[in-house]
């Protein structure tokens, strides 16, 4: 029984959390979640019962076989018992990883919609900017000629003289 002992013990380690000190807000707690509905456990709580699921889910079978196996031949539950919570421990830090590495995958997954839809963005914003442009060089090139004739007609209003120079032969000829 020693062997299950020590592997539940091993389980319930990662269960238990520092609670040797008294809550002095004990009483005030208790009060509080009698009047509201337990709240929802955050995201990291839901992660750590997952990662602790995932870790000890597989071992349950080979506990029920070690508390077996202590009860027809101690000698060698204790070895056993070692060597399936040495397995046991590389399988959390298996699970572990393959729960970051998810974890790592959605975030890059949200990255990625969000980097499209930046470059969408950028790219609508740059084709606005294009139009704009060109706009601005048509609307330039209009006022330079809308320029050039007003001061071809205040040239002709300002010196009449010229536009009568040129003129000027034609009508000393037919006289």
């Amino acid at each position: 029984m020693d062997v299950q002992n020590s592997s539940t013990a091993q389980e319930n380690e990662g269960d238990q959390q520092p609670s040797e000190m008294p809550n002095l807000g004990e009483k005030d707690n208790s009060q509080k979640t009698s009047d509201h509905v337990s709240p929802l456990p955050s995201p990291l709580q839901q992660e750590a019962e997952t990662r602790h699921t995932l870790a000890t889910e597989p071992f349950q079978p080979i506990l029920k076989v070690l508390a077996d196996l202590e009860r027809d031949d101690p000698k060698f539950a204790f070895p056993a018992a070692r060597l399936v919570g040495t397995y046991r421990r590389l399988w959390e830090s298996c699970v572990s990883k393959h729960i970051d590495g998810e974890n790592l995958e959605q975030d890059n997954l949200v990255l990625k919609e969000a980097g499209t839809h930046l470059r969408r963005r950028r790219d609508g914003l740059q084709v606005r900017h294009d139009k704009q442009l060109s706009r601005l060089r048509f609307f330039e090139q209009a006022l330079e000629l809308s320029r050039a004739r007003l001061m071809s007609v205040l040239d002709d209003w300002n010196h009449p003289s010229r536009l009568n120079l040129a003129g000027l032969p034609d009508n000393v000829g037919g006289r």
